[in-house]
């Protein structure tokens, strides 16, 4: 499969990456608070910042990364926020242990942001991710990036946030200075990850509509991948799993995640593909 002329409008955002400072912590919380499902839990030197543990999400595969604690003792916190859905609302009552919650807002200990909004869309799920939202400073640039080189498709635009279409999730940029907690934004503990059956055309096509990669198309063991920054700083890749990748234990999700084309394209309609 080749990335369409048009962009990534309908590639999947395959993989959210986190790192966090405890993955036990961590663990205890996406998988016993919010309910995620495990879908792999295996060391694969010498990449092991490429996901120790990923969860099925729904529309994307959420992967949680060890990283030194120190990285988040500094004053800053995410400029992303994960829009998430819990079947039960009370599995959310313990959420105070591990962080800061207000409302329907909740920042984890190493500020990370996430907005709980309803039931997940897929009824086999308990938990799932339904749209990223990305702080940025400037709309007026991010917008154009978004649209016109990206090639994602607006759902809605207002003076202050637009909302894109991406094959399973929606991916929401709005006007914001600081993180959503007010502090200072760091754009290094999250990595949003686009899927391309041909990351050399898909990055060929990209550089043709005026993107600037900061690492080229490369290949390892994990497949190939190329990464970008929007005009803010936020980190994104384009990745094109390996033949090795799809062994693991969260090739089911890939390959779920690769062959789906929702309708519309909105993560309100996506539904995972029945396996036969």
């Amino acid at each position: 499969m080749s990335i369409k002329t048009d962009g990534l409008a309908d590639s999947p955002l395959m993989f959210v990456f986190l790192d966090v400072s405890s993955l036990p912590r961590h663990r205890r919380l996406y998988e016993e608070v919010f309910g995620f499902r495990v879908i792999e839990n295996q060391f694969h030197p010498p990449h092991e910042h490429h996901g120790l543990v990923k969860y099925d999400a729904g529309g994307t595969i959420l992967a949680v990364n060890l990283f030194a604690e120190r990285k988040f003792q500094r004053p800053d916190a995410d400029g992303v926020t994960l829009v998430c859905r819990v079947a039960d609302p009370d599995r959310l009552r313990p959420l105070s242990g591990y962080g800061q919650r207000t409302g329907d807002d909740f920042t984890d200990a190493d500020g990370h942001h996430y907005r709980f909004t309803g039931a997940p869309a897929d009824p086999g799920l308990d938990a799932e991710i339904g749209e990223l939202r990305v702080a940025v400073p400037d709309l007026d640039a991010a917008l154009p990036f978004y649209r016109d080189v990206l090639g994602l498709r607006p759902e809605t635009v207002t003076g202050d946030s637009a909302r894109f279409r991406t094959g399973t999730l929606d991916l929401t940029v709005y006007h914001a200075a600081q993180s959503p907690d007010g502090r200072p934004i760091r754009h290094n503990a999250c990595l949003m990850v686009f899927y391309t059956g041909d990351v050399v055309a898909a990055e060929r096509d990209l550089r043709e509509r005026g993107l600037t990669f900061s690492q080229g198309a490369g290949f390892s063991d994990i497949g190939g991948t190329a990464r970008f920054r929007d005009p803010s700083g936020h980190v994104f890749c384009l990745y094109q799993p390996s033949a090795e990748s799809l062994t693991w234990g969260s090739a089911d999700k890939v390959m779920e995640l690769m062959t789906s084309r929702p309708s519309g394209s909105s993560s309100r309609n996506y539904r995972a593909p029945t396996r036969r």
